[in-house]
């Protein structure tokens, strides 16, 4: 267990996988953080922290703001991990790419194995939902609103060529609190290289939003 114990770690999972995977996915960013909303209702009793990889960096953020507009509990802090700060735009857009192209662009990164690319039954279920992340990511219109107050710890790695060390240090321009850019070993999945040092990372970064 690499996490101690009094940290419970909550996924949502969002519509087009596991036991979703009867819903079509969505390609909005704000239905899929109203989505988000409804799962993550019954666990706002307790101080909370909201963590998302790559376009799930944007989902938490987006999440964040419509549970402040709500009036309901704030994260401790936000974990976005490989990806860059909201309001800046992509510069370099998948969702619109022929089939063909999208794959071999997400292989490029690591996302799907040479395995998965080979089966394709997996890729009629798979590209739907791959499609529909990058455009909800992509088509993303940020609007202005106060920056929040609690920390924004960004994760990266050293090696991913689709964020810029300047988008990540833009995310401090979204809290009046602490804003800090760790960069570990690897690329844009570096959070496989080694989990240990991530979590260990984030934990101590936990700790220090509660206090």
């Amino acid at each position: 267990m690499l996490l101690p114990r009094d940290i419970e770690v909550v996924a949502v999972q969002l519509p087009g996988r596991e036991w979703r995977i009867q819903e079509s996915p969505l390609a909005d960013m704000r239905l899929l953080a109203q989505d988000a909303l409804r799962s993550i209702g019954p666990y706002l009793d307790k101080p909370f922290a909201f963590l998302g990889i790559s376009m799930g960096g944007t989902l938490i953020f987006e999440l964040a703001r419509l549970l402040r507009a709500e009036g309901k509990p704030q994260p401790v802090c936000l974990m976005p991990l490989a990806i860059g700060a909201p309001h800046l735009p992509e510069i370099k857009l998948f969702h619109d790419l022929p089939d063909a192209e999208l794959l071999n662009e997400i292989q490029s990164f690591g996302v799907l194995t040479a395995e998965v690319s080979s089966h394709p039954e997996w890729l009629e279920i798979l590209l739907p939902i791959l499609r529909a992340d990058c455009a909800a990511h992509e088509t993303y219109q940020y609007q202005a609103e106060p920056p929040f107050e609690f920390p924004i710890w960004v994760y990266a790695g050293f090696g991913d060529e689709l964020v810029t060390r300047e988008r990540l240090d833009a995310w401090a321009q979204h809290t009046t609190g602490t804003c800090r850019v760790h960069m570990l070993p690897g690329g844009h999945l570096f959070m496989d290289a080694m989990p240990d040092m991530l979590l260990q990372s984030m934990a101590r970064r936990l700790y220090e939003s509660l206090r």
